[in-house]
């Protein structure tokens, strides 16, 4: 698949942690001015994803990031990724005219945000009728049609209409649905030229019905060896075999209304969005450009995420007929996510190059206003495929809404943006620029501990023995975020060079932040992120090697934790923490013959844990100097790709050294690789053939964290049981064919 290849740019950017964008510092030095190659050109594997088939991969800068920020048409594709997630509105599809990897700067200034982005926009008609049909299928029973159809009424007037497809029933075989993710996306769009093609006036209209499982599913069981290995049971295929519940229901008391309810996993994720779009640009004879962007949506619908809470060993029953099982139990946490959100969003935008200066300014207008509550329940199945629910100790569901969350409010953010590219010398060159937003919001919250059958307008008697009534209180705040950065490059020679960067931003807390029982212990984050290096680029190389930091401080987080005695219930606990990291990165682009390009990239880094401090079950602990879940001290990307007439070949293999699975970095996962490869045949202007490989040296695996693993201080005494977690996607192999016409 083409989107799932390495362009053959020069070294713009690099997929690397604890580091900033490498800024185009591989160039040449003009007569008068430096002159740099293009950025955010290549992708860079951003869509080449390990865990997930439908999203962006995270790309690690050494802070754990939650989300890739994705750019459609100059307006994030969602305000925010909670709770309404970024694949609900967008996918790599056809109706995508283009898409590229957009630099930490451009984000925190354009954005606001933290993080490498998704630069992306939407096909909008030429003067002839253009068509792209594109299938994808795999040897698990994929299917994927995606087709997109562009023209002009006249001289003035283009269309754009788009639909994209996906029938995925995930590696295994889900006995409750023919589908981990099923996604419908229909898109139909409008565009007016005048002024000599000078005015460009688009509307855009999108419906999306999604219902994504794959997350849900991404669990299995395992031995731990203890030395950092796995290994897998007799009866269990990761990645093969199916851990949800044979009959995929959940059986829950609704937090709002405390209703008890039954429902499919397929319905709990249903989710449904309307969205409207309006772009307009104009290009001024004075060699400027005005840009104004407008988007509104609506979805509502639900997620779902089935935590593995730990095993127990004893005597229950199935649920479904009521005959004796003995034996492993495997404990479960059902997180029911449901959720109302709407979403406007306005951006203006103008740009002008004026001698050595190419200067951007804009201003931002977004709210969101968001109505969320999850509720929760636990309950036991067997350890095997598709497993059968248990009674155990008399309940087949047990601990409901035992760590719910709520949330009901609104977020706004004004915001005033000013870039610059400037030529100083013709060998020094700096980009610079600063944001500055107000933020407001307001929020309703749930100040209460959380117990057994917690809803909303229930009763509990508090410690002094008085009655009272659960109810939600209301919290106001804002403040200025703000962004600022400055990424100077000196050329020394014509291809030798020094190249920095420092990012100073600040973000108030989102909505999501408000969802526990107390109020966050901080209001607000601020970030540093910064690299200082050096460059070399000729004809055959470009490289750049730099030193990085980056750090965030006054983080909270919520926690669900287990005890050691099994019968005692999980709680949700509030930790506050911050996060310090230092690496060195050297990324390359290689060209040592025609058709051949190599890149390659080397990371070493410390990301650690600041005062990672918090109390669970009338104990203290405090996690700080730990290495940080999920990141690795050395990270390494080789990525060759070689075209020869017609034929293109690539592969891409990705090192992730050891990755601690909870703070405390008792129990951790050994090295691995993630590999994807392919080749593809252009058979001539108007058909495409590919065939792509995901993970062919047939790694098998855990990744990620282990719930419920939090406050294991001796990982030791771990060794030779069973554990669950997630795991990376098992060997695959995609075939696909586009059609141009």
């Amino acid at each position: 698949m083409e989107t799932f290849r390495f362009k053959n740019s020069l070294i713009a950017l690099s997929m690397m942690a604890a580091t900033l964008p490498l800024t185009a510092a591989a160039s040449t030095m003009a007569k008068d001015t430096v002159s740099t190659k293009e950025e955010a050109k290549s992708d860079r594997g951003v869509l080449l994803n390990a865990q997930n088939a439908t999203e962006p991969r995270q790309v690690q800068i050494g802070l754990p990031m939650t989300y890739t920020l994705v750019n459609a048409n100059g307006l994030p594709a969602v305000y925010y990724y909670w709770p309404n997630t970024t694949s609900n509105h967008w996918r790599s599809e056809q109706l995508l005219s283009k898409t590229g990897l957009l630099p930490i700067s451009n984000v925190a200034i354009q954005f606001g945000d933290i993080g490498y982005g998704v630069d992306s926009y939407y096909e909008t008609g030429g003067e002839k009728m253009h068509g792209k049909f594109k299938y994808t299928g795999n040897g698990f029973g994929m299917h994927n049609f995606d087709v997109n159809l562009s023209g002009a009424f006249n001289k003035n007037w283009r269309y754009v209409a788009s639909m994209y497809q996906n029938f995925d029933p995930g590696s295994f075989d889900l006995k409750f649905t023919n589908f981990a993710d099923r996604a419908q996306f229909y898109t139909a769009g409008i565009t007016r030229l005048s002024d000599n093609g000078r005015s460009k006036f688009s509307v855009f209209y999108k419906f999306t019905h999604v219902q994504p499982l794959t997350g849900a599913a991404n669990y299995a069981p395992f031995i731990y060896k203890g030395n950092g290995e796995i290994t897998q049971l007799d009866n269990f295929k990761m990645g093969r075999d199916s851990y949800l519940p044979v009959d995929g229901l959940m059986k829950y008391r609704d937090v709002r209304t405390g209703e008890v309810k039954t429902e499919s996993l397929q319905d709990i994720v249903d989710t449904k969005t309307h969205d409207v779009s309006a772009f307009w640009d104009y290009k001024f004879e004075d060699n400027s450009s005005l840009s104004l962007r407008a988007r509104v949506s609506t979805s509502k619908g639900g997620s779902t995420d089935q935590l593995t809470m730990g095993f127990v060993e004893g005597d229950a029953k199935y649920a479904d007929d009521g005959s004796d099982y003995h034996g492993q139990i495997q404990r479960r946490l059902a997180q029911i996510n449901k959720a109302t959100v709407t979403d406007a969003m306005f951006t203006g935008e103008w740009k002008k190059q004026a001698g050595n200066h190419g200067l951007t300014v804009g201003l931002n207008e977004w709210y969101s206003y968001i109505n969320y509550a999850r509720s929760t329940t636990q309950y036991y199945h067997e350890v095997a495929p598709n497993p059968r629910k248990l009674i155990y100790n008399g309940a087949e569901y047990t601990g409901f809404n035992g760590s719910t969350e709520y949330d009901k409010g609104f977020e706004n953010k004004v915001a005033a943006y000013i870039s610059d590219s400037w030529n100083v010398l013709r060998n020094l060159k700096v980009t610079y620029g600063a944001r500055l937003e107000y933020y407001h919001m307001s929020v309703d919250y749930i100040p209460f501990s959380r117990f057994n059958d917690f809803v909303l307008g229930g009763t509990f008697t508090d410690a002094n023995g008085e009655t009272k009534t659960v109810a939600t209180t209301n919290f106001k705040n804002d403040g200025l975020n703000y962004a600022l950065s400055l990424a100077p490059t000196y050329h020394i020679t014509n291809n030798f060079g020094l190249t920095g960067e420092i990012n100073f931003l600040q973000q108030y807390r989102h909505l999501e932040a408000y969802s526990g029982t107390t109020l966050p212990y901080y209001t607000h984050r601020p970030f540093t992120l910064g690299r200082l290096g050096i460059f070399f680029d000729n004809p055959y190389i470009n490289l750049v090697s730099a030193f990085t930091y980056a750090r965030r401080t006054n983080d909270y987080a919520r926690l669900t934790v287990m005890s050691d005695d099994p019968s005692v219930d999980p709680v949700m606990v509030g930790a506050s923490s911050g996060i310090q990291t230092m690496g060195w990165t050297t990324d390359a682009m290689i060209y040592p013959f025609k058709g051949f390009t190599l890149h390659f990239m080397f990371t070493y880094q410390s990301p650690k844990y600041t005062g990672y401090e918090f109390e669970a079950f009338g104990k203290k602990y405090d996690f700080s100097d730990k290495i940080v879940t999920k990141q690795s001290k050395i990270l390494m990307e080789i990525d060759p790709s070689y075209t020869i007439g017609r034929f293109n070949i690539w592969a891409s293999f990705r090192y992730f050294s050891k990755q601690y699975a909870n703070i405390g970095n008792s129990v951790y996962f050994k090295g691995r690789w993630e590999t994807f490869g392919g080749v593809g045949f252009k058979v001539n202007q108007y058909l495409q053939l590919g065939a792509n490989v995901i993970n062919f040296l047939g790694q098998t695996g855990a990744q990620g964290t282990i719930p419920g693993s939090e406050l294991i201080t001796d990982g030791s005494k771990y060794a030779g049981t069973l554990m669950a977690g997630n795991y990376i996607r098992p060997f695959t192999v995609e075939f696909s064919a586009k059609i141009n016409f």
